[in-house]
């Protein structure tokens, strides 16, 4: 009988043994994974998320313009941005500010709705529906509905705004 009990437990051993290997092997010894069109989040929803709702945030901001106040505008959003982004966002805006200050533009963006398009550990495509309310000159108001594809990154400082696609 001692015998009999010796080798069940020893079956069972092996085979928790075999259990806790399996998950280990699962857990850590697979690489991340990179975004395809089969299976465009790799990341958990938890991190895609906290990336689209970054991503709304920050688009609702760049998009929200004053002709009083474009350049604070301007250096504001700029941190939200990576360096590069910062750097063609700055080299683009002359015309921008131009523009706004001589029709006296005032646009409020507000955030209609936002998704996870493809996410992956360190970069995240969100399409972000925004609704825009423009002013010129004092005048009444226009309404614009307005489709932004914003790709994130991960950086030390959190989510940063890398590329914008409006349509």
């Amino acid at each position: 009988m001692r015998r009999r009990t010796t080798g069940l437990l020893a079956v069972a051993a092996l085979v928790l043994a075999a259990l806790v290997a399996g998950e280990a092997w699962y857990l850590w010894g697979i690489s991340d994974p990179t975004p395809t069109t089969q299976r465009p989040v790799t990341i958990g929803d938890v991190d895609a998320q906290t990336a689209v709702e970054t991503a709304a945030q920050d688009a609702a901001a760049i998009f929200t313009t004053s002709w009083r106040t474009y350049d604070r505008h301007l250096a504001r959003v700029t941190t939200l941005m990576t360096p590069a982004m910062a750097d063609r966002y700055r080299a683009t805006s002359a015309p921008v500010k131009e523009r706004t200050v001589a029709a006296r533009a005032v646009t409020a963006t507000k955030v209609a709705g936002s998704g996870v398009v493809r996410a992956g550990e360190d970069q995240v495509q969100a399409l972000v529906f925004l609704d825009q309310r423009t002013s010129q000159d004092g005048g009444a108001p226009t309404y614009t509905a307005r489709r932004a594809l914003v790709t994130m990154v991960r950086s030390n400082q959190g989510w940063l705004v890398d590329n914008v696609q409006t349509q």
